[in-house]
């Protein structure tokens, strides 16, 4: 492809149909085949929009209501419009020939399907921002030209046109988090633009290249997905001075195809199940750590690096044995809520593909394992705060904060007799309570809701005992109550029944009382009338 000629072809109406009918780009995270969804909101109808020169920038905002004024504390907004372009080829959104900052935003921009035209056209305009735009059905989504530098284009949907974006003569960029897929030819082209960033953009299901790079130098490709290109996921010719890093490239024609490119690190990123997984020339020397899917060696040492260099010409002496991704978890981390007195233990769920450890901040109460966090010692009651960390055999870490909130809910134990009766005169009859807790208590007995006794303990067990009082018959509510420092109550209710004496007992002991002194009076007489009887 020459760098001073577009290759543009018509994009019919059905692809607009099929963006409507159907928006699910591939998800820009770690793995190529996560989907999400995207909601196209309606937006206020707008006409095209075209801008040349400062004044007449300023002159357009004040006429069209926009906010800001131009700095770049307040930049000028054009947002949430509908632009849907006839049949005559020209941009949506034309800015040409202007240094002061705006931001296009959360516009919805759908094409004539015709040749030239343009969703967003940037030519000799610096300190722009598109962000969060839907453009589509274009002969090219987004283009930028001529000295636009200090452009930042981050979050928008750039899908179904010729070209998604196309790149040219403009330095000092930022193209991050777009989604620019299922393009008639290349999702990005970059040309003879330096000193840029290119970073977790998904590039997927494009007709040609996902990320194609020409004549272009110092710039940090990162975290990109290309995925199912007919030709190639990533295309670096005649780049230079450029780092190629963290990238996934997966199912395509070629993964990655490097031409006349030199002075670029290859490092850390994933090639699998592309047709070829590289194609080089040979002028690129440095591929060392990354994943290759047909890599065949073996990994004796368990380092996660094979044993011998993967070779396609040259040389990758250190091929990943494993894949290069952030660790993920498998359900989120959640705040824990432990009793009192419990065994706490957490088996966190985690999706690696590579050994990993698992450690935390709190090493004083709590230990790791894989995947276990437990709690060292029993817990006090109180919030626990844990940072855990878990990282694989290639230093790729995930974070997360959690808490172990600690609590008392359970009330303490108490035990006591049964219920129970005796008769009025009995005597040694007592009540025994145990009371336990892990917690401090205080107790109070009543006796039918009136108060015998309390106190406030540092210790955790009370033994209670009292000997019942001579009280006349009747029913008698004796109760304990017993309360942890946390507030949970415990009680146990003793009913005691005090008997009357009965009848017969007291007529016994009324004939006892009786009948015995009138016995002795009668033997008494007895007795001297024998003695008179014997005498005489």
């Amino acid at each position: 492809m020459s760098k001073a000629t577009k290759l543009y072809g018509s994009v019919g109406s059905l692809i607009l149909l099929m963006l409507i009918v159907s928006l699910s780009p591939v998800s820009i995270n770690r793995s190529p085949i996560a989907i999400e969804s995207v909601m196209v909101i309606a937006n206020e109808p707008h006409g095209p929009i075209v801008i040349d020169g400062d004044a007449n920038f300023s002159a357009t905002a004040d006429a069209e209501g926009w906010s800001g004024d131009g700095s770049t504390q307040d930049p000028y907004i054009i947002e949430n419009y509908d632009i849907t372009m006839g049949p005559t080829p020209e941009a949506s959104i034309n800015i040409t020939n202007t240094r002061v900052s705006f931001v296009v935003q959360g516009c919805s921009l759908i094409g004539p399907a015709a040749t030239p035209s343009y969703g967003i056209h940037l030519e000799n305009s610096t300190n722009g921002r598109i962000v969060n735009n839907m453009i589509t059905n274009f002969a090219t989504g987004l283009n930028v030209s001529a000295g636009s530098t200090n452009t930042i284009v981050t979050g928008n949907n750039i899908s179904y046109n010729s070209y998604g974006i196309w790149w040219e003569q403009s330095d000092n960029f930022e193209i991050n988090e777009n989604h620019c897929s299922h393009n008639f030819f290349t999702g990005v082209y970059i040309s003879n633009s330096d000193d840029g960033t290119i970073s977790r953009n998904n590039c997927s299901g494009n007709g040609l290249n996902g990320i194609h790079s020409l004549s272009s130098t110092y710039n940090t490709l990162s975290e990109n997905i290309c995925h199912g290109n007919t030709n190639a996921g990533f295309r670096l010719q005649v780049t230079d001075w450029s780092t190629f890093e963290n990238n996934t490239s997966s199912e395509n024609g070629v993964g990655i195809w490097s031409t006349a490119s030199v002075a670029n690190p290859i490092h850390w990123n994933v090639f699998i199940n592309n047709t070829n997984n590289i194609l080089d020339d040979g002028t690129n020397l440095d591929w060392d750590y990354n994943y290759w899917s047909d890599y065949t060696g073996s990994d004796a040492n368990s380092d996660g690096f094979g044993d011998t260099p993967y070779t396609f010409g040259w040389e990758d002496n250190y091929p990943l044995m494993y894949l290069p991704f952030p660790v993920e978890w498998a359900q989120l981390i959640t705040d824990q809520y432990v009793e009192f007195g419990e065994y706490f233990d957490y088996n966190i769920a985690i999706n690696c593909p590579a050994p990993y450890t698992v450690c935390v901040n709190d090493t004083t109460n709590f230990w790791t394992g894989v995947p276990t966090i437990a709690a060292s010692t029993t817990l006090d009651i109180g919030d626990y705060p844990i940072l855990v960390n878990v990282t694989n055999i290639y230093g790729y870490y995930t974070e997360a904060i959690f808490t172990v909130f600690v609590r008392d809910t359970t009330p303490p134990l108490i035990t006591g007799p049964d219920d129970f009766s005796f008769t009025v005169g009995e005597e040694s009859q007592m009540i025994i309570w145990d009371a336990q807790d892990l917690s401090p208590l205080s107790y109070v007995v009543l006796r039918n809701g009136f108060e015998l006794s309390s106190d406030s303990l540092t210790q955790n067990s009370i033994h209670y005992s009292m000997i019942l009082e001579n009280y006349p018959a009747g029913i008698f509510n004796y109760t304990m109550v017993v309360t942890d420092s946390s507030g949970n109550v415990a009680s146990d209710e003793v009913m005691v029944t005090i008997l009357p004496t009965p009848l017969i007992e007291v007529v016994l002991r009324w004939l006892v009382v009786g009948v015995i002194p009138l016995a002795v009076v009668i033997v008494v007489v007895i007795i001297f009338r024998k003695r008179r009887s014997i005498k005489s």
